[in-house]
């Protein structure tokens, strides 16, 4: 269950930041991220040490990006009044709803199937530590 709710968590992290050089909406690079990261497990869940490499691989790629997006996501913060970060999150909630779900299941199926590569996926999935 511990495992479980790193997993979660480190999905939740990677859906809630971002921000976009080609877009106005801070959300739109990382959901595409994490599409692409969901994409590669599903595409390598027959090998859990596929799954973690793949996922460390994408990590490692994107790394000066995933830096970048913190940097503007923590300045976009700053800059929000409480109700603008309020509306703000239940709009990014309404673009993500079925993201979050795909996620979700994705990852606990995953969880499931390799307990041992746990901590190393959600290592990798975590983008924005």
């Amino acid at each position: 269950m511990k495992k479980l709710l790193v997993l979660a968590a480190a999905t939740a992290l990677v859906l809630s930041w971002g921000c976009s050089k080609k877009s106005s909406d801070p959300l739109d690079a990382m959901i595409g991220h994490t599409k692409a990261m969901m994409k590669i497990i599903k595409d390598n869940k027959d090998d859990c040490n596929k799954v973690v490499a793949a996922l460390e691989k994408y990590k490692s790629d994107h790394q000066a990006e995933f830096a970048e997006l913190k940097k503007q996501g923590e300045a976009m913060e700053k800059s929000m009044s409480d109700e603008q970060k309020k509306k703000y999150a239940e709009e990014a909630m309404k673009k993500m709803g079925s993201l979050i779900q795909d996620s979700m299941a994705t990852v606990m199926e995953l969880n499931q199937k390799c307990p041992e590569q746990a901590a190393k996926i959600s290592a990798a999935m975590n983008v924005m530590k």
